[in-house]
């Protein structure tokens, strides 16, 4: 099977709105496709999602692939819960959507979640209390080690937190579809942040929960359309609980939440707001106005000037407080 390479202008491929070209693009959509493409190419390519959370360079001359899949439909369903069955190319803000039209709970704490469906796994997004894990049953992938698809269950999936098998070994899997089970009757985690205020509403609905997520996520995240960002920047660091209660000491009013036994996780916007750094702006990238947690391109910004005010954050942060960020984008090298 024969398949054209492109090149393409990548700027309008990724939120952060980097100028990127890639000598060589691929667009798969068939399971024939991905497999015919990887024998053919078994050296390093690139596999590109929504581009919500990528830091691209200004060229990229290994293969660049997205897969194509649109599919969205219910494969399985009981009194309880919905088995539902999902393209890799699906914007995750559409799904969520579509599952709250339809009644069926799980998805609304993720809504407004910038991305595909198929880069989801890979980070293992959550908000407010809810992870993808909490509702994934399987992810089916091209394996390019053993040349063949597989269908990795959730326990396989190796997720952690922001972390799971497709991050730790990038490139690995192509991801064409997840399998997610979602419940058809009132679940609603509201145990975090602003759902709070929802937990004592009566005859509370999911379009109220998913109205509310959104809301409070524009007003302190900036859409990428207006202001090019990929969300949040760096991971919340999770520490000791003894090493919390020396912070502590040291900076009463700092935030953190219980992360199981004998660990604490610290706000990572908090620790730089904290540092005076909300708003700075080094070159043509900025530490966001609003969300201490976003890096924003400015207007011009290239992947270095991210690359620099990324590090003089952390610096700042590791001088303060002793704890080192981990950024939650994929920097893409070529």
């Amino acid at each position: 099977m024969s398949l054209e390479s492109l090149r393409k202008d990548l700027s309008s491929s990724n939120t952060m709105a980097l100028p990127c070209v890639a000598e060589q693009f691929f667009e798969l959509s068939s399971e024939q496709a991905i497999s015919d493409f990887f024998y053919a190419h078994p050296e390093d390519v690139l596999i590109l999602g929504g581009g919500s959370n990528v830091v691209l360079p200004p060229v990229i001359q290994r293969p660049v692939v997205q897969v194509v899949n649109h599919t969205l439909e219910c494969i399985a369903r009981d009194l309880d819960h919905v088995v539902v069955k999902v393209g890799a190319s699906v914007v995750w803000d559409e799904l969520v959507a579509w599952a709250v039209e339809n009644s069926y709970y799980g998805l609304e704490n993720l809504s407004l979640i910038p991305g595909s469906v198929g880069a989801a796994p890979v980070q293992n997004i959550g908000a407010y209390g809810v992870e993808l894990k909490d509702l994934l049953k399987s992810v089916r992938a091209f394996d390019r080690v053993q040349r063949v698809f597989v269908d990795l269950s959730n326990e396989r999936c190796c997720f952690g937190y922001r972390d799971s098998i497709f991050k730790r070994e990038c490139g690995r899997y192509v991801i064409s579809e997840v399998v997610l089970r979602l419940a058809r009757k009132a679940q609603f985690v509201l145990e975090y942040g602003e759902l709070k205020t929802l937990s004592h509403e009566a005859n509370l609905s999911l379009s109220k929960v998913r109205d509310t997520v959104i809301g409070v996520r524009s007003a302190k995240l900036p859409d990428p359309k207006v202001i090019p960002n990929t969300g949040s920047f760096f991971k919340n660091p999770v520490i000791s609980r003894s090493t919390c209660e020396v912070l502590k000491q040291r900076f009463p009013s700092l935030v953190c939440y219980p992360a199981g036994e004998g660990s604490m996780k610290l706000a990572a916007g908090w620790l730089i707001e904290n540092a005076g750094l909300k708003g700075y702006v080094q070159g043509n990238a900025s530490v966001h106005d609003k969300q201490a947690l976003v890096l924003t391109n400015q207007g011009g910004a290239q992947q270095q000037d991210i690359i620099r005010l990324a590090s003089y954050v952390e610096d700042k942060i590791k001088d303060l407080y002793g704890i080192e960020l981990e950024q939650e984008p994929i920097l893409i090298r070529d």
